[in-house]
């Protein structure tokens, strides 16, 4: 016996799979992670005591400008010691870093400090990646 179209059971539509993005904290704090790896590949000498690298410390803060969390210039390459010496006396070793690296330097991460960045988890997708390649570029060398 055939059945009706108003017997019929209701289908069930399942739910399509949605692909989440990960968290903004999540992919920040893998990018942050990428940046002494490239530093050390990049500059295998600390600036200040030509010591084997062993830390990124970035001149202007992250908490100051989101457009330099990620710019190879604001990074300094350093040893623990010089590290922990620099955050002693700020005034003074980071007024060093500008004597050393030159005032041209120093415009250049005031210019870009300057630049307005939307930091949603896209920025920072697309951030993990560029610095994932340059990481691979670099130790290919």
């Amino acid at each position: 016996m055939a059945r009706t179209a108003f017997k019929r059971k209701p289908t069930v539509k399942k739910p399509k799979k949605r692909t989440t993005l990960p968290t903004v904290k999540k992919v920040r704090g893998r990018c942050d992670a990428l940046l002494t790896p490239i530093i050390k590949e990049m500059y295998p000498t600390c600036l200040l005591t030509g010591g084997p690298t062993e830390v990124a410390h970035h001149h202007v803060k992250k908490s100051k400008s989101n457009a330099l969390r990620y710019y190879i210039p604001n990074l300094i390459p350093l040893t623990h010691a010089a590290h922990q010496a620099l955050h002693h006396n700020e005034g003074y070793w980071c007024s060093k870093i500008v004597q050393i690296k030159g005032i041209e330097w120093w415009e250049d991460i005031e210019r870009e400090k300057r630049r307005d960045m939307k930091c949603d988890v896209h920025y920072y997708l697309a951030e993990e990646k560029r610095l994932k390649a340059l990481l691979d570029e670099y130790k290919k060398l």
